[in-house]
């Protein structure tokens, strides 16, 4: 048998069929991504509408809910936008419809909704089947030039029907009412703007296509929040936001302060920014003053401890009085009338949402069909171009409707003149259609017309009707010929509908600018002596003085003193982590030496598996030199090193199985630096050669250091000399002091490796001794 039929076929190269796996997700990705951003999240700058909000409005003008139409259950609507054109889940087009009729989601709402439609709180709506919904009046302006051969049709989604590709909007609603949505790798948040503005700039733009940004923003001030509020942003931001399409917004709430009887008074909010509910700010004045423990902690943080007290010593009541008569109000009560209004609601200002961020980010999909983030002129200049277009095409439309009557007309006026010979044509001929034709050249459907037209139509009135109505017409093709002919006339058709629709639904500003400083709240510090107490196990706490006997400080069972600094309550406290991060508290953040103090990570955020090694306090100011046993170091001061995260930022550079060591204090007297190796090696080098990183680093090399060796400490040194202590011989624990002038023996270039002490030790601990030592030869043995 031939073992070639018993091969099975192998996989072609070059089979047609076959699709690489990598190849298959790419398409299909990118097919997916492509449907969410133009199918479903973005807007587009025609009509500043989403798919499913365009086809919810044409459903219901189809079925005939104008804004003077009894309104129909929600129900009904959804359910003939998914039947018709949007084959998707019932609840996403209904959400959207809810959406298109909130009055604090939507500048000017589209759908005048009847019942339950949610609250800005975050209360949701009723279902579908309890609600009602029509159009409202303002939905017009998208609606009203449909059937006028504005845009195109396209067929639904099983082309059983067409669907507007577009709506023909007569003003730019993707600036009055903004959107908000998330794509694939791309997100919007237009906020509304006021119609009247966006109105006058527009007009301006089509006057002068050539206006920079800053005369078109003398115009369009910021946005206009359904909400209200303060934008307290700059001009310079705003403009800045506007001429690159991405940024932030400062927001506030608007507020008033409400005198009452026996001098107390009360603070009231009345608006609130975009996107802060009544709720969410009660909720957050509630986290404030009964904070809950955070995960994986065993109790407040200082932090929480001292805004909760900052906020009950002013606060004594807040309350939602919001109803029918004031959408949003919210009631804050001081302790007492004496407390300073000014503090009170800078407290309540920069501790909750009632000042937040608003963020701005203009993607949507341009005429070009492609999203995009865009600038303001740049969507200005491109509604301009969509509307013109649209306004020659209703009126190319029109002029051919025009045009066409004007046709029949000719023909009905004709036999008018000649009715007797008309009707013996037809009451003689065969085929009186090709004898009128032939008789009177008329066209196939002059000829039509007339075969079908009653008897009552010819009489001597309506002669007069038909050259009046033939008048008209002629005057209207005249108009429409010249409109179509003419930019200039075609712009001046523009800005007279613009300024009509602004007249008709333009409002007045509810969000007000005014430029002003963020909220910030100042807690005032008493500057005075303390001295942070650091125990070994990592516990710190501050005492009230300087000059304290550190025997005298008592520590848990096990515990001991590992460091006391001598500083004042506006000095900073530096955690040094084994991963070089440095992280900063606030000596007034620590609690007082009445008990043992709190562990040191209670104050700031370690990652997983990391420890914090040393601490260190002082000024700002203050000169510190940090190095690793590796060898290398650097100079910088304490307050290069704060951060405002709790987690710290990385400050000291380490290589594999390097490690931090104790960083030391840098003193007006001090010009060396001592550094000493786990073998007993000594270099006493100038504090100039070390270098300065005030973004931390990884530095240079202190000491040079032989195979196995490590550097063990560094010591800033005085005319004070350096009490060295650590091993010696025997293993037996020694201290000796070492004058200025003897450690001259050890000093050198940086990065040399030293000579070994005499006598010698190991693992050698550096401090300032006591009492100076007389500078003769020799040191002070000390042996414990």
């Amino acid at each position: 048998m031939d073992n070639k039929q018993n091969t099975p076929p192998q996989p072609s190269n070059n089979d047609s069929d076959s699709l690489a796996l990598a190849a298959y997700a790419e398409r299909a990705y990118l097919d997916y991504a492509v449907s969410v951003v133009k199918g479903r999240a973005l807007p587009d700058v025609a009509d500043g509408l989403k798919p499913v909000q365009r086809r919810i409005l044409f459903a219901m003008d189809a079925m005939g809910l104008g804004s003077t139409a009894k309104p129909v259950k929600s129900a009904r609507v959804v359910g003939d936008v998914l039947g018709r054109f949007h084959p998707h889940g019932d609840q996403s087009a209904y959400d959207a419809l809810v959406r298109l009729a909130q009055d604090f989601n939507m500048r000017y709402p589209l759908i005048d909704g009847q019942g339950n439609f949610g609250s800005r709180d975050g209360d949701g709506a009723a279902a579908m089947r309890y609600t009602e919904a029509r159009l409202t009046a303002f939905s017009r302006l998208l609606l009203d030039e449909i059937d006028q051969g504005t845009v195109d049709f396209i067929p639904n989604y099983d082309g059983s029907t067409d669907e507007p590709a577009l709506l023909p909007a007569r003003l730019p609603i993707v600036l009055l009412n903004g959107a908000s949505g998330i794509a694939v790798g791309m997100a919007t948040e237009i906020p509304s703007h006021n119609l009247t503005e966006v109105a006058a700039a527009t007009v301006a733009l089509i006057k002068n296509p050539k206006l920079s940004l800053s005369e078109v923003l003398q115009d369009i001030r910021g946005p206009d929040y359904p909400g209200g509020g303060q934008i307290i942003s700059s001009s310079a931001e705003i403009e800045e936001i506007y001429r690159s399409g991405r940024g932030s917004l400062k927001v506030r709430a608007r507020y008033k302060l409400e005198e009452m009887a026996r001098g107390q008074w009360q603070w009231v909010i009345y608006e609130l920014p975009p996107g802060v509910s009544t709720q969410k700010v009660l909720e957050e004045i509630e986290e404030i003053t009964n904070p809950k423990i955070k995960l994986g902690k065993k109790a407040l943080s200082p932090e929480q401890l001292a805004l909760k007290q900052s906020m009950l010593a002013q606060l004594d009541t807040v309350r939602d009085e919001s109803g029918r008569d004031a959408p949003v109000r919210i009631v804050f009560e001081p302790k007492t009338s004496k407390i300073v209004q000014e503090e009170l609601i800078q407290t309540l200002l920069a501790q909750t949402s009632l000042e937040s961020s608003a963020p701005i980010n203009l993607v949507m999909i341009g005429r070009d069909g492609k999203p995009g983030q865009k600038p303001l002129l740049n969507i200005l200049h491109e509604w301009i171009e969509f509307r013109a277009t649209t306004i020659a095409r209703r009126s190319q439309n029109r002029l051919n409707k025009v045009l066409d009557r004007i046709h029949i007309l000719e023909g009905r006026l004709q036999v008018l003149l000649n009715i007797d010979e008309v009707i013996r044509i037809i009451r003689e001929s065969d085929e009186p259609k090709a004898a009128l034709i032939a008789a009177f050249s008329l066209s196939d459907r002059q000829a039509e017309d007339i075969l079908e037209i009653r008897l009552r139509q010819l009489a001597r009135l309506e002669h007069i009707k038909l050259e009046r109505e033939m008048s008209e017409l002629r005057t209207e093709q005249k108009g429409l010929e010249e409109l179509l002919g003419s930019d200039a006339a075609l712009r001046r058709r523009l800005i007279k509908e613009i300024e009509q629709d602004a007249k008709t639904f333009g409002d007045a500003r509810r969000t007000v600018i005014e430029e002003a400083a963020r909220a910030s709240v100042q807690v005032k510090i008493i500057d005075e002596p303390v001295t942070v107490i650091v125990s070994s196990k990592g516990w710190v706490r501050a005492r009230q003085g300087h000059g304290h006997d550190a025997s005298q400080f008592a520590f848990k069972a096990g515990d001991h003193l590992s460091g006391a600094f001598e500083v004042r309550t506006t000095d900073l406290l530096i955690a040094i982590a084994s991963n070089g991060k440095a992280l900063s508290v606030p000596v007034t953040a620590l609690p007082s030496a009445r008990g043992d103090g709190i562990p040191i990570t209670t104050l700031v955020e370690l990652e997983p598996g990391v420890r914090c090694e040393h601490v260190i306090a002082g000024p700002a100011k203050q000169g510190v030199v940090l190095a690793t046993i590796g060898g290398f170091g650097f100079a910088a001061q304490l307050g290069d090193m704060v951060s405002r995260q709790k987690a710290g930022k990385q400050f000291i550079t380490l290589e594999d199985k390097d490690q931090p060591i104790l960083p030391r204090l840098i003193s007006a007297e001090t010009k060396d630096l001592l550094c000493v190796t786990a073998d007993g090696k000594a270099l006493v080098m100038s504090l100039d050669e070390v270098k300065v990183l005030k973004n931390g680093g990884r530095g240079v090399i202190l000491m040079g250091l032989d195979k196995g060796d490590s550097l063990a400490a560094v010591m800033p040194i005085d005319k004070r000399g350096a009490l060295v202590s650590g091993l010696g011989r025997g293993s037996k624990m020694r201290e000796d002091i070492f004058t200025l002038r003897q450690l001259a023996e050890w000093r050198g270039a940086r990065a040399r490796k030293g000579k070994l002490l005499e006598p010698r030790v190991k693992e050698p601990k550096l401090s300032v001794p006591k009492v100076v030592a007389p500078d003769i030869d020799g040191q002070l043995k000390i042996d414990l």
